[in-house]
């Protein structure tokens, strides 16, 4: 076999040992540094930045890891420390604790005179050939960038580190011959590896991308770069740090194994284009700059292999800590995982419009299958009629109904341990009214009660058989959230349950009201009692101590509903839009959007009620009433959303100033106006205000061709809540509260109509 055969053979041994590198080792000192550094709470990668700029195996893999995960622009992932503040503290801690420790080749030769050159001589000389190319960078004219130097200048021998890790034996007896002939251990590697350090660590880099400057000058640090840099100006880099070797190697600091004369300083000036006075000064300020920059890195620490591995059993034994802790965070992630599969199910299950009693169903039903209990009930504490309680009932087997129940006749629906606050209660001697009622049996001893709590009050109770009771302190937390959700859902339908039926309740009691009113108008025989074209004979009084007008009387309950509903209203539409915006789940976010939407609806009907039932008192002063029609005009158009109303309008030179709450008036006009706009199929079909005097009043017509009303309609047209469009498009509060506002004023509205023919609403108001 020739030997041009055997060293191409070598060659590519080397080559594929090499290769199979994921990164270079570090001495045990520099492992105690940082390994000291891990150890504390809470670990930042600025707290390495010293040791990792410093070491070229660290920095290597820093870089390396920075490409991987593109940190931060392209053009600055040579700087280790911008590099570092842009990096995951968990990748960087988990790349240090991957790095290998040359302990094994420090314990190797413990007995034997040290192999050349040791791994600190080579650390120290590439710091140096570092911060020689940084200041070399920073004084030549070029516009090479200083910390691109630094990088490469540290980088450049990192072939070297590779075949010490590799072979190391084979690094030592390469190093005596470069030393006994006085020549580059660059020649000597190539004479018996076929290879050598520079095209070694061009593979390296080139497998870990580091920046591709940094790769040419590893690469050709040791060729011709200079004539190199004439035709390739990308090789101007590996110019710098050659120079920067040849300062290193004069100032005596490191070994780098070669053992050939460095470059002389006159020539190295004439290369690198700086004056050789300034690179004397460089050269003389070096190994001070080295020390100081290498003292982080603990190369003199002594007995470093035994502190190393001291650190690393506590390393191990906090990583074992760390691990027990995500281990328990993994089994409450788990729990949490199936607690929100369940609680998707059950809020994907839940419609707007779904009666309580429904929800508490399916959400017995749900609990029954997710905790694989026994027989569930969930009665309502809330929303139940006097004396009955709504129930939802799961038997053991599955079958569920509801059913209405006989409230306790001498006792509580809530046990007083469940009283404002979540808490796992045992059924023993606490539900027997409901025991006693059920047609099947119901184990006591085996049954757990908990509340279902809405803005901190119960809203219902759940009770349920545990089949495994002594594994109930494992299911606790879940009992609580799963509770926590059934509270807030049916908290939020019976609020809309009872707003309904207040809001029912108030358009009955309005209409029978106008039903008195009627026929109080009444004369015997069927004739209006006041003449045709006067006002009205008293207008709005206020209540006698004695006595409470009927429209007072349901203002005021109007006042009691709204405060009722309010704060509650409040914290469903504030905790949903929480929950909402902390969700990742679209789907569940959705839901939650449709709770918080709907709340806010509750609220605003909440509101209208309030703004009907207690209105600020009038402040009556003169106005012209030609001011009131012209903004109430402008008003109708921003309610009605129509871009022009074609109201023509028609004021008696006789007509007076009005004495009004000329704000109030305002509003109850606009909506009498926007009334006559809805009318039109059209927007823009004609309405006609006219005003005309009488004596100490003033009688305001609005009239209009639109569709019109019948009998009933007109009937319950001032009625709270009444609208005849379809439902869900108006609250009808419009007519309602502006008949509100006139009578407050003291005045009056009527309303004439006939299907298809139009409407004439007629207001009276007081001139004095």
């Amino acid at each position: 076999m020739s030997q041009k055969h055997v060293d191409a053979t070598a060659s590519r041994k080397v080559e594929l040992a090499i290769s199979e590198l994921g990164s270079l080792s570090v001495p045990p000192g520099v492992a105690v540094q940082y390994l000291s550094k891990l150890l504390p709470g809470e670990f930042s990668p600025a707290t390495v930045a010293d040791i990792v700029e410093c070491e070229p195996a660290l920095a290597a893999g820093i870089l390396a890891l920075a490409q991987r995960l593109a940190a931060g622009p392209a053009s600055q992932r040579h700087v280790v420390r911008l590099v570092l503040d842009r990096l995951d503290a968990d990748a960087v801690r988990s790349a240090l604790l991957q790095t290998k420790v040359a302990a094994g080749f420090e314990i190797e030769f413990a007995r034997e005179q040290p192999a050349l050159p040791s791994r600190n001589d080579l650390i120290l000389h590439s710091l140096a050939v570092a911060c020689a190319a940084r200041r070399i960078a920073t004084a030549a004219e070029s516009a090479l960038e200083p910390n691109l130097a630094y990088a490469a200048g540290l980088l450049h021998d990192i072939g070297k580190l590779a075949l010490q890790d590799t072979m190391p034996k084979s690094l030592a007896t390469i190093t005596k011959e470069a030393e006994a002939t006085g020549t580059s251990l660059y020649q000597i590697e190539q004479k018996h590896l076929g290879t050598n350090h520079a095209l070694l660590g061009k593979q390296l880099a080139q497998r870990w991308r580091l920046p591709e400057p940094v790769k040419l000058a590893i690469w050709l640090h040791h060729r011709h770069a200079q004539a190199l840099a004439e035709s390739v100006p990308e090789a101007r880099l590996a110019v710098v740090v050659q120079a920067a070797d040849s300062l290193a190697r004069q100032a005596n600091i490191g070994l780098s194994g070669s053992f050939d004369e460095p470059q002389p300083l006159e020539s190295i000036a004439a290369s690198v284009g700086v004056d050789a006075d300034v690179l004397a000064q460089i050269r003389a300020e070096l190994p001070a700059e080295v020390r100081r920059k290498s003292a982080c890195l603990g190369l003199e620490i002594p007995q470093a292999t035994a502190r190393y591995c001291d650190l690393i059993q506590a390393t191990a034994a906090q990583l074992s800590r760390r691990h027990a802790q995500l281990a328990a965070q993994d089994r409450s992630l788990q729990t949490a995982s199936s607690l929100l599969d369940f609680t998707q199910e059950f809020l994907r299950g839940v419609r707007a419009d779904m009666a309580a009693l429904d929800i508490a169903e399916d959400f017995a039903q749900r609990w029954q299958r997710f905790f694989q209990t026994g027989a569930v009930c969930l009665y309502l504490t809330a929303g139940s009629r006097e004396g009955v309680v709504d129930a939802a009932i799961v038997e053991a087997l599955g079958h569920s109904h509801r059913t209405v129940l006989r409230a306790p006749q001498n006792g509580s629906l809530l046990p007083k341990p469940l009283a404002g606050r979540f808490a796992l209660l045992e059924a023993r001697d606490q539900i027997d009214w409901l025991l006693e009622q059920l047609d099947f049996d119901f184990n006591g001893d085996q049954t757990r009660l908990l509340p279902l709590l809405s803005d901190g009050q119960a809203v219902g109770v759940l009770a349920f058989e545990l089949n495994y009771p002594d594994d109930i302190s494992l299911f606790a937390e879940k009992f609580e959230r799963a509770a926590a959700l059934a509270g807030t859902i049916l908290g939020l339908a019976l609020t809309r349950e009872r707003q309904e039926d207040w809001a029912e309740r108030f358009a009955q009691a309005d209409g029978e009201i106008q039903r008195t009113q009627d026929r109080g108008q009444q004369t015997g025989d069927g004739q209006p009692r006041a003449q045709a074209g006067a006002p009205p004979s008293s207008g709005l009084r206020h209540p006698s101590a004695e006595t409470c007008p009927p429209v007072e009387a349901l203002a005021e309950m109007a006042a009691g509903v709204a405060h009722e509903l309010n704060n509650p209203l409040s914290v469903i539409a504030g905790r949903a839009q929480l929950l909402a915006q902390a969700e990742s789940d679209g789907q569940k976010r959705h839901v939650l959007d449709v709770i918080g939407e709907n709340a806010r609806e509750a609220a605003n009907v909440v509101e209208d009620l309030m703004s009907y039932a207690e209105p600020s008192p009038p402040r009556a002063a003169r106005t012209p009433i030609s001011e009131i029609v012209n903004e109430s005009i402008q008003l109708a158009a921003h309610k009605t959303g129509a871009p022009h109303v074609n109201a023509q309008v028609h004021i008696s030179a006789e007509v007076q100033d009005v004495l009004v709450d000329s704000a109030q008036v305002v509003v109850a006009l606009a909506n009498i106006i926007a009334n006559a706009i809805e009318s039109y199929v059209d927007p823009t079909g004609p309405i006609k205000i006219t005003a005309e005097p009488g004596p100490g009043w003033l009688r305001l017509q609005v009239n209009d061709l639109g569709c019109g009303m019948d009998e009933a309609t007109v009937r319950k047209a001032t009625s709270p809540f009444f609208s005849a469009k379809p439902a869900g498009r108006k609250r009808g509060m419009g007519l309602a509260y502006a008949s509100r506002m006139i009578r407050l004023n003291r005045g009056a509205l009527e309303i004439d109509s006939q299907p298809e023919h139009g409407t004439t609403v007629t207001v009276t108001l007081p001139c004095k």
